[in-house]
């Protein structure tokens, strides 16, 4: 008896030192694994930090606007072109209008317009890699956080020439660039997110998005167009979207989040514009990240959020998507943006 009593304790000895030295073996995996994740994504932030070039003056920004165009090449739908439109010389107020995802300038055309005819210069770049004439989504699939950084750097440099005092916005993907502006040039007035793609799912938060930025550019592409056509996108519009790169897109989310812990915003007037219908982006993140600019002091904070019952959808701007509203959309980013 006493023999298999100590069989038995031996052998629960042995498994409670096996068991002891894979839970050694699984927090020293984790710590790796968290510290490895860690340097991954301040690579990332460091990878991404703002490099200003303003323009001097008018002619030096129109110049530039020029050669941005001249890069675009003949391969894109004509309307998804850059879009300049200007009084001739520095104005006092200028507007920078980001477009979305897999959209292209043409979203913003009938907004710029009303500001350009209300004496603003209007700046509609094209994100890169977006406004192909032949709308196949795998030409979203090399897009890179750094040409989407180098994308809001160059058009906040160029509106530096057009405008005395320079405003942006930007819608979706380009809500997110709006907001990476925020957080790094200083040389703009005012900044509104609308319906930003700072994070994919409703409730997502940071640990969420950290692990999606990470690993969504490293796995294989998923393209929607494989298995679901959208059969109501416009015609300069993609009918679906990648997966690398929105992984791409969070990179630079990651990075804006990165710097918003470490410094408030450069730009100190932000406004929100969001919609309860919204399905395809998380404003939960999107307040997170007007949390943190809150508790570094940003100066002037305003945010509009439009109820389920009025069903205005995410892309909010382009007058040729189906249900659209901008008759209600566009007046209240009017007085967003020129508020006093």
């Amino acid at each position: 008896m006493k023999r298999s009593l100590n069989a038995i304790w031996r052998f629960s000895a042995r498994i409670a030192r096996l068991g002891f030295g894979l839970f050694v073996a699984l927090l020293v995996f984790w710590g790796l694994f968290y510290l490895g994740f860690r340097l991954l994504l301040h690579a990332a932030h460091e990878s991404l930090q703002s490099h200003p070039n303003p323009a001097t003056d008018y002619a030096e920004a129109v110049s530039r606007f020029q050669k941005m165009q001249e890069n675009e090449g003949p391969e894109l739908n004509p309307v998804c072109r850059s879009i300049l439109l200007t009084h001739g010389q520095q104005t006092e107020k200028a507007v920078l209008f980001f477009h979305g995802y897999t959209n292209c300038p043409q979203q913003f055309r009938e907004l710029g317009q009303i500001f350009y005819e209300m004496g603003y210069n209007v700046l509609i770049p094209r994100l890169p890699r977006h406004g192909m004439a032949d709308r196949k989504v795998e030409n979203l699939s090399p897009l890179k956080a750094e040409e989407l950084r180098d994308c809001a750097d160059a058009s906040v440099d160029i509106m530096c020439g057009l405008g005395r005092e320079v405003y942006v916005a930007g819608l979706s993907a380009g809500g997110t660039l709006a907001a990476w502006i925020a957080q790094n040039r200083g040389e703009v007035a005012r900044t509104i997110l609308i319906a930003p793609a700072l994070g994919l799912t409703r409730r997502e938060g940071t640990r969420l998005q950290e692990g999606m930025a990470l690993l969504l550019p490293l796995l294989p592409d998923i393209r929607t167009d494989w298995f679901n056509v959208d059969p109501h996108a416009p015609d300069h519009t993609y009918p679906g979207f990648s997966s690398r790169a929105l992984g791409q897109l969070l990179r630079l989310s990651v990075a804006i989040f990165a710097g918003a812990l470490d410094r408030p915003p450069r730009v100190q007037d932000v406004g929100l514009l969001t919609s309860k219908t919204d399905d395809a982006v998380s404003d939960y993140i999107a307040w997170q990240l007007i949390g943190l600019w809150r508790a570094k002091g940003v100066f002037k904070f305003t945010a509009v959020d439009f109820p389920k019952g009025m069903k205005i959808g995410h892309d909010m701007i382009d007058p040729a998507q189906k249900f659209q509203q901008t008759q209600i959309v566009y007046p209240v980013l009017v007085r967003l943006l020129n508020a006093r």
